[in-house]
């Protein structure tokens, strides 16, 4: 009689407690508890680990008190293509994402679908969140690189003195007379009052070099799963130009077709081509593709978008960096002054032929 009286009462307690448990589930799930994401946004290199966690939050402040007695488990974490991603538990209502970004560019979104359960591990609430907001900006490793040399042409025109030889207004310095140098630059005055055996000297002029270059960039095509690497590709190639014109003393300005015209970013030094790079990736919008291409001082594109009638014709005779998707695409036709550029190919050439433009 006595057993079943404990049993009895050990079968009460049990009840009350997962009701209880069961309870304090309900109370703390939907518009109390919710799943957030920190930071709403992260930067990394590409190849850089980038850690972000995934806690429960409460989206009111009473009942703060259920809210320790809940537990989280992830199930899945869904990152951007291009991004992958490993996760662990760090606490019981918090997990720690690890992101390593193996491409270039700007990604948005995350998804995970995890489960609350009750203090005794018995009931559980799935649930699956998308944080449509989260960014992670992936800075290109051509940031990283010394910057090569360009050499400036003697006859290229600018706004800027570029401190070396060139053919500009502005005195550089006085040299000797050469046989391949032109005679109007002869001290003729000079000249005329000197002894045979002093040099004749002739005036050697300053290059002055532009101050900015407008890169167009061009995309019109929804590539889908071949855009990270597209993108990737792109945004080392954009980087290693900038790096190599603010070297030299031009500033970087990037042209892209937006819904409300043509968007320009401007870069006057690293820290903000670094934020150039990353924020010239928005929504696809071909409306003023033929803009960009008309005002640019030369064109970054892929090969899908030349293709297009209007992007061709537009682009035509001006200095063009045709990035290809992927190693099975191969440039159809080509003009001149288009370099293909497939990521392990040099800018320096690109760069010399705008600045003599």
């Amino acid at each position: 009689m006595l057993d079943v009286k404990i049993t009895l009462a050990l079968s009460f307690a049990l009840s009350v407690i997962a009701a209880v448990s069961l309870l304090t589930l309900r109370l703390s799930r939907g518009d109390v508890a919710v799943l957030s994401v920190q930071p709403q946004r992260l930067r990394a290199f590409k190849l850089e680990r980038a850690v972000l966690t995934l806690n429960v939050t409460r989206a009111r402040r009473r009942r703060r008190r259920w809210m320790g007695w809940l537990s989280l488990r992830v199930d899945t974490v869904r990152m951007p293509g291009g991004v992958d991603a490993s996760f662990r538990a760090v606490s019981q209502t918090a997990v720690e994402v690890t992101a390593i970004p193996r491409y270039a560019g700007r990604y948005r979104g995350l998804g995970a679908k995890y489960e609350l359960n009750d203090p005794l591990g018995i009931f559980g609430e799935f649930g699956e969140a998308e944080f449509e907001d989260f960014t992670i900006d992936v800075l290109p490793l051509a940031l990283l690189a010394p910057a090569r040399s360009v050499v400036i042409p003697a006859v290229t025109m600018g706004e800027k003195p570029a401190g070396r030889r060139g053919a500009a207004q502005e005195l550089y310095a006085i040299d000797e007379y050469h046989p391949f140098a032109e005679t109007k630059e002869i001290l003729w005055k000079r000249a005329a009052a000197r002894t045979p055996d002093e040099r004749l000297l002739i005036r050697v002029r300053e290059a002055n070099i532009p101050r900015s270059l407008k890169i167009g960039l061009l995309e019109a095509v929804e590539r889908g799963s071949g855009r990270p690497v597209w993108m990737d590709s792109t945004t080392e190639a954009v980087a290693a130009i900038g790096i190599i014109l603010l070297r030299g003393g031009t500033e970087v300005e990037v042209l892209r077709s937006s819904p409300g015209g043509v968007a320009h970013l401007r870069a006057s030094n690293p820290d903000e081509l670094a934020n150039l790079v990353v924020e010239m990736w928005t929504p696809i919008d071909p409306s003023h593709l033929p803009d960009v291409a008309t005002e640019a001082d030369f064109l970054v594109t892929g090969l899908e978008e030349l293709d297009r009638t209007a992007v061709s014709e537009a682009a035509r005779g001006k200095p063009s960096l045709l990035v290809l998707g992927g190693p099975g695409s191969s440039p159809r036709r080509m003009t001149g002054r288009t370099t293909v550029y497939t990521g392990a190919e040099s800018v320096v050439r690109v760069v010399s032929e705008v600045l003599a433009r």
